[in-house]
Parts: C-alpha cells; sequence; structure tokens
C-alpha cells in the first residue's frame, strides 16, 4: 500500500443501477479488498441500488426533509456543507467524485482540508457543457480539481489545455462476474439489450428495428433488461410494443442483478444509445462472448466496438441499419462468432484490479 494514500472517499449521488455508479461499486470493492479503507457519500438513497461492497462505508451527505424547502442557493451550501463535514471527519487523503454536480460540490466541499479531490466526466461534454454558464463551470471546478478523469479522449479533448495536462484516459472496470460467465452456454434466439429505459437510450429505435428483424427472423425475442429512468420513455416504449401487437415478442425485465446467468447464450446485444460514455453494457456483452451491435453514436462506443472486428456499428437513430447489423449476426453464426471473440480478448484487460490500480497510480501522480 503506498504510504500517502490510505483513506479513499467516492462521491456520487446514489447507488441506484447505472453506469457511473457500478463503477464506483467496483472500484470500491477493489480498492477495499486490497487494504484501503473506503467510503462512498451519497446524497440519498434509491430502491433499485447496487449492494454496498463489504468493507466499504456508506455515508449519508445528503439534505433532510425539513431542508427541501429552502431556496436553491441555501441548498446548495448546505449541500457542500454536509461533504465538507464528512469530509472533516473522515480524512480521506484521496476523493475521487463522479459526475457533473458531485464534481463541483467535491471540489467547493474540500477547499481548506488536506484532501485531494480528482474529478471524474462519465458522459459526452458536448451535451453535459453546451450552454455557456456550464463551460464556465466547469473550466472553473476542474481547474481547480488535481486532476480529471475520462473515459474516452473524445471527452478530454473537449476541456481546454490546462485541464487536459492534468488529466487521463482510464477505461471502466468489469465486474469479475461477466468475465466468469459461461461463454459457450447454448444458444438461444434472443436479442438482448441491458439499458436503463431512458430517451437517450433510444429503445424506439431497437423496437423498430426489431419489428424489421421478425419480418425474416419471427422465432427471434426482444429482451429488454433495465430499470425505468425519471422520464417518460417507459410508458411510450410500453404504447408502442402493445400498439404494435408485441407483447408475446418484446420482454421488459426491469433491472436484474443476474445478467451474468441470463444474458449468455443471445445471438446479439445492442446498444441504440444517442450519446455515451464509456458503455458498461458492450464491455459486459463483450466478456460474455455475445456479438454486439452498437449505435455510432458521440462518446466511447468506437473505443470498444471497431465495426466488423469487436461488433458492427449503425448509423445513430438509423433502424434499418440496425436491423441489417442484428440479420446479418443471426444469418451469419461463425463470422458472429469470430466477432465475439475478438471483442471478449479485448476486454480482458479491464479487470477491477487492474482498472483500480490505474486509479491509484493516477491519484499518486497528482496527489497535492
Amino acid at each position: 500500500m503506498e504510504k500517502n494514500i490510505k483513506k479513499i472517499m467516492f462521491h456520487i449521488n446514489s447507488l441506484e443501477r447505472g453506469g457511473a455508479e457500478r463503477v464506483v461499486t467496483v472500484l470500491s470493492a477493489e480498492l477495499a479488498k486490497m487494504g484501503y479503507e473506503v467510503s462512498i457519500a451519497t446524497e440519498w438513497q434509491k430502491e433499485n441500488e447496487y449492494p454496498l461492497p463489504d468493507g466499504v462505508k456508506r455515508l449519508d451527505v445528503g439534505l433532510g426533509e425539513e431542508e427541501s424547502n429552502l431556496s436553491r442557493s441555501a441548498r446548495i451550501r448546505k449541500r457542500i456543507m454536509l461533504l465538507h463535514d464528512a469530509i472533516v471527519e473522515e480524512k480521506p487523503d484521496v476523493l475521487f467524485a463522479f459526475l457533473r454536480n458531485n464534481n463541483y460540490r467535491a471540489v467547493a466541499a474540500a477547499k481548506g482540508t488536506d484532501t485531494t479531490v480528482i474529478v471524474s466526466e462519465r458522459s459526452d461534454p458536448r451535451a453535459e457543457y453546451a450552454s455557456k454558464s456550464q463551460k464556465l463551470l466547469a473550466a472553473y471546478y476542474y481547474g481547480a480539481a488535481a486532476g480529471c478523469v475520462f473515459q474516452t479522449k473524445q471527452a478530454l479533448d473537449f476541456f481546454g489545455n490546462s485541464i487536459r495536462k492534468k488529466s487521463c484516459v482510464i477505461l471502466n472496470p468489469l465486474d469479475r462476474k461477466y468475465l466468469e460467465a459461461d461463454i459457450d452456454a447454448p444458444k438461444r434466439k434472443a436479442i438482448v439489450c441491458a439499458a436503463r429505459i431512458v430517451y437517450v437510450k433510444d429503445h424506439m429505435t431497437l423496437l423498430r428495428a426489431y419489428e424489421r428483424v421478425i419480418k425474416k427472423h419471427p422465432d427471434y425475442v426482444l429482451e429488454l433488461y433495465g430499470g425505468r429512468g425519471e422520464d417518460n420513455a417507459i410508458f411510450q416504449l410500453k404504447e408502442q410494443i402493445r400498439s404494435h401487437s408485441l407483447e408475446d415478442k418484446v420482454k421488459l425485465f426491469g433491472p436484474c442483478n443476474d445478467l451474468e446467468k441470463r444474458l449468455p447464450g443471445a445471438a446479439v446485444s445492442v446498444l441504440a444509445s444517442k450519446f455515451e460514455g464509456m458503455p458498461n453494457s458492450i464491455m459486459e456483452a463483450m466478456a460474455m462472448g455475445i456479438p454486439c451491435v452498437a449505435s455510432d453514436c458521440p462518446g466511447g462506443v468506437r473505443m470498444l466496438v471497431k465495426d466488423g472486428e469487436t461488433g458492427l456499428l449503425f448509423r445513430t437513430g438509423d433502424d434499418a441499419e440496425l436491423a441489417a447489423g442484428i440479420c446479418k449476426m443471426i444469418e451469419n453464426p461463425k463470422e458472429a462468432e469470430r466477432i465475439a471473440k475478438t471483442a471478449r480478448e479485448s476486454v480482458l484487460k479491464c479487470t477491477p484490479e487492474m482498472i483500480a490500480n490505474e486509479w491509484l497510480e493516477y491519484a499518486k501522480k497528482v496527489r497535492r
């Protein structure tokens, strides 16, 4: 264990099942196994959360019910103060913050302490920082952080030189259960998608593509795994399924904690997102030996999916092209198997231990 890093804190809104939350739980679990004292400071709890890893302490830094009626500026100040109090009490050597507003809050809360703050951007910054005010806030707070971790070089390059030169790109860690899944599971006629049902994941394009696919391959089902988001995407999706009489063909399983048992053997895994950070669902499908078809959207998809080598890409929002990619995988099983094998080999480097060590080495480098 490095002498100058013994205690590590993560800050994120909650442990609700999402990409950033999964990375936090996997990293915190691995760091705790390595002997570090690890805590996760969250603002609220959700019903559908990842389990808190063994040996990891959870801290509540959220507003109480009596504070919900405060003005917006007062709530912001209070949330910073609550996180600051947790930092003062826990005295972490390093604080890893995830997602934009948490990043800002962490930098502000750690002011006046000895804690090194490293922020992490998890989405497409072109969408996240589209407004002038957000660009200014990011320049100030990310400039004040000791370091910044990005999932893709494309995201890193969005920012100015002063931020870029102290930043790095680190891939997401894969939960070991996906690396240990049964890659020789019996093949089944299923097209799968593991993603929260929100507009940005564009399940509607997937559904339209699926309707094209079953005209040629009527015995294939579509399995959707993922909880609903805070928008109305789930209602639109359900209405489309009902109005097109697809209830017996499209299965909505909701959030599941055993995808490593449910997904192996599927014919194709699909991601139709409008933009992504580093898509965990694609990495997980690759690890399980499932051939992937993904949208060529802004973000980290192209870092994982090399068209024709580790998967197939389609133009974002183009259901005809997506359907063609799915059919190609179904109709060319040997080619699909070759792609799946190459893809699995490409993500074997993303073990929790290897990725956790990358975060540690970077933290040592920027620690003040």
